[in-house]
């Protein structure tokens, strides 16, 4: 239920008419839609929180296709007194120059929130994993980390991360913009002079001397929701709200413990490693496109709100058109499609379970069966290459080179056996798959079901007088 206390509503006026309107949407070529302000019904208005910039859902759309955003000059007024006090704010605004001290409380600085527009040009495209890319959170001007001041000598001795595995995972360009890795990481700590692995994202925190040093946020089993989190005690349909789809769904008050400060945050829980993470309200930031799909200015109101934008048609940059509803995820910085509870919750039991993560990229494996593996081994199986992981003998003792691979299709590993007689072999080569089938897999082949020995490459038949006569004796009687 929307408190209007805390909501303002803009009106415009148009500097070269001087038209003046209570704004209540925006037009194509994204200039305000206004409304006579003397007597527009406040629920048709568009509304703001207060406390936050009310061209922000505009900026992106007015600025970019307006083509004289000067044009128009805008004033806040509070929601809950429109009615009362619309009118003779219309009038005052017919007049700016002569009345500006009196509406400079309620001006909105056109200029600058351009300005910031132009700094920030964070773009709100879809992966393939059906969740908008995660880039720099917008809204503010950010600069991102300098690799060269991060302590790499120290992170590689600590945790066993280089740069390298950084930058080649792709992780390194989100880091450096104060983002968590997209990805889980393998990290090896030393505890008692022993080292042991442990599944993390990863971060950079700064230190004093201007470097940056390495947090890892390791998984947690599940959510800590019955602890407060930030001062802040979730209710038992907060703690739903978290569990069934991740996101809380509603602004609450969160207290910094170094500043005691208290601001409104929205919060989610990190899919990947069950950290419960939250965002300030003011620093939420949703452009008005999904791919081709713009949002209308009340759907980017629900979303900053933390609400769900239910059933929309989205068409993505590639073409792909698809319905899905909208929420902004608070780790993500970024809005994500998201399915029914009994859907999520489905999709959430199954990642934790799974060979991918939240978006579908492989995880990042340490040794398949009693197969240790290196780090580039590691490296190469999460970029989607084929990794050689060793020598072993299928089920019928016939010796092979066994291959690993992430099927994107199947979404888990594969193995490929590659016997020795063949040289060059990509998979499983044409003439091995009746003695790969029947050696490895336990399958039967017709030709050759009573037959004791192992089969041969390219076998498929009895290859001599004894798996003839073997076959024969124990075949069916006509």
């Amino acid at each position: 239920m929307e408190n209007i206390q805390e909501q303002e509503v803009l009106i415009a006026r148009n500097n070269e008419t001087g038209q003046v309107g209570a704004v209540v949407g925006q037009n194509p070529d994204g200039t305000p839609q206004m409304a006579d302000a003397k007597t527009a019904k406040l629920s048709d208005l568009v509304k703001f929180n207060k406390g936050q910039n009310p061209l922000e859902a505009f900026i992106s759309n007015f600025v970019r296709q307006a083509k004289n955003p000067s044009l128009f000059g805008f004033f806040k007024l509070p929601a809950d007194r429109y009615d009362a006090i619309a009118p003779a704010m219309a009038a005052l605004i017919q007049d700016p120059a002569s009345n500006g001290e009196m509406l400079k409380p309620y001006e909105v600085d056109v200029k600058s929130a351009a300005q910031s527009q132009e700094q920030t040009p964070a773009e709100a495209t879809a992966q393939k994993s059906e969740t908008p890319e995660e880039k720099p959170a917008a809204g503010t001007k950010m600069s991102p980390i300098d690799p060269n001041r991060i302590d790499w000598d120290t992170i590689e001795k600590e945790w066993g991360i280089t740069r390298s595995q950084l930058e080649d995972s792709g992780a390194l360009k989100q880091m450096v913009y104060n983002h968590k890795s997209p990805q889980l990481f393998t990290v090896t700590p030393s505890f008692g002079g022993e080292r042991f692995e442990a599944e993390a994202r990863l971060s950079f925190r700064s230190n004093p001397d201007g470097t940056y040093s390495l947090i890892p946020h390791f998984v947690k089993n599940e959510p800590k929701l019955e602890l407060p989190f930030m001062g802040h005690e979730f209710t038992k349909e907060e703690k739903e709200a978290l569990a069934n789809n991740g996101n809380l769904g509603h602004p609450v008050e969160l207290t910094d413990s170094k500043t005691g400060e208290v601001k409104k945050h929205l919060v989610s829980i990190d899919r990947l490693t069950n950290e419960v993470v939250s965002i300030p309200l003011d620093k939420v930031y949703i452009k008005n496109q999904i791919g081709k799909t713009e949002l209308s200015m009340k759907e980017i109101g629900i979303l900053k709100d933390g609400g769900v934008v239910r059933g929309k048609e989205i068409e993505l940059n590639n073409g792909r058109r698809f319905t899905s509803d909208l929420q902004y995820n608070a780790d993500k910085r970024d809005v994500e499609f998201v399915k029914a509870v009994g859907q999520q919750q489905s999709q959430s039991k199954e990642n934790r379970n799974s060979w991918v993560d939240a978006d579908g990229n492989p995880k990042r494996i340490g040794k398949w069966k009693d197969m240790v593996f290196t780090e580039q081994m590691k490296d190469a199986y999460q970029r989607g290459d084929k990794v050689e992981i060793g020598e072993s003998v299928d089920k019928k003792g016939q010796p092979c080179t066994v291959f690993l691979q992430f099927d994107k299709e199947k979404q888990r590993p594969v193995t490929e056996y590659h016997y020795k007689e063949q040289k060059k072999v990509v998979g499983v080569a044409e003439e091995s798959k009746t003695q790969y089938s029947v050696n490895s897999e336990g399958k039967t082949n017709e030709a050759t079901k009573n037959i004791s020995d192992p089969l041969q490459k390219g076998q498929t038949a009895p290859k001599n007088e004894k798996q003839q006569t073997e076959q024969k004796k124990k075949g069916p009687k006509l």
